[in-house]
């Protein structure tokens, strides 16, 4: 008698759970999984050297984009965005925001440039300045396309 009523309390239990897990997956399909992006984004390409136009010697770059845009409220704040860079000829053809390739948030974005040596580390080929966005000096506008981006050399040893 006593196990019938452990195996109903059991399945009872089994029950409340699924029907809280299903109730949750509705609640984050309904809610945070919309896919939507309440900014508007632009597709963006460019290139990015050196100030006197050579290439920068590394074997992978990424540019991050910080918007400048502000936040539309307390919990709805612009997405950051990067681009890999084609180390051949300094270009890159696309940013990814959201989902791939789908483009920058519209207006200004102070840039950042992370290079990496071919074996994955962080290469010192770009100045330290550039990684941090409190003291990039770059800022571009998504307005001025395509998107020319231009760096100091780092001074020997950096």
């Amino acid at each position: 008698m006593r196990s019938k009523a452990v195996k109903r309390q059991g399945a009872a239990r089994h029950q409340r759970m699924r029907n809280m897990a299903w109730f949750c997956m509705a609640v984050v399909s309904a809610v945070g999984c919309s896919g939507g992006n309440p900014y508007d984004l632009v597709d963006v390409s460019g290139k990015v050297t050196y100030d006197d136009g050579s290439l920068i010697p590394a074997g992978s770059i990424m540019l991050k984009f910080d918007p400048e845009a502000a936040p539309i409220d307390a919990k709805t704040h612009p997405r950051k965005g990067f681009a890999l860079v084609n180390v051949g000829d300094g270009t890159f053809e696309y940013a990814t925001t959201h989902k791939h390739a789908d483009g920058l948030v519209a207006g200004k974005h102070k840039v950042l440039v992370v290079a990496y040596a071919e074996d994955g580390k962080a290469a010192n080929v770009v100045p330290k300045e550039y990684q941090r966005p409190d003291t990039t000096p770059i800022e571009v506008d998504t307005e001025n396309l395509p998107l020319e981006i231009k760096i100091k050399k780092p001074a020997s040893g950096a």
